[in-house]
């Protein structure tokens, strides 16, 4: 299977650290939407806004993929 060219922008290390942002937001997303939740038991509450940070963390991975490889495509038109 061939590699389109964007796919050669990204390089292992971008990808560590676009697991590594992205782990960091989603534990910073579950601590912060406890208060938001429908459960006064803690555990149920922090189960709730752990499920509900999944989403949003995906949303920041793509989100950071998407701005690396647009970022790395116009730095390797500009030289």
């Amino acid at each position: 299977m061939d590699n389109t060219p964007y796919q050669k922008l990204l390089t292992p290390v971008h990808h560590i650290i676009g697991l590594i942002l992205t782990f960091l937001v989603f534990i910073l997303m579950s601590i912060l939407l406890v208060p938001f939740t429908f459960s006064a038991n803690t555990l149920i509450a922090q189960g709730q806004a752990c499920l509900t940070a999944v989403p949003i963390t995906a949303v920041f991975w793509f989100a950071y993929n998407m701005f690396m490889v647009v970022l790395l495509d116009q730095k390797k038109q500009k030289k």
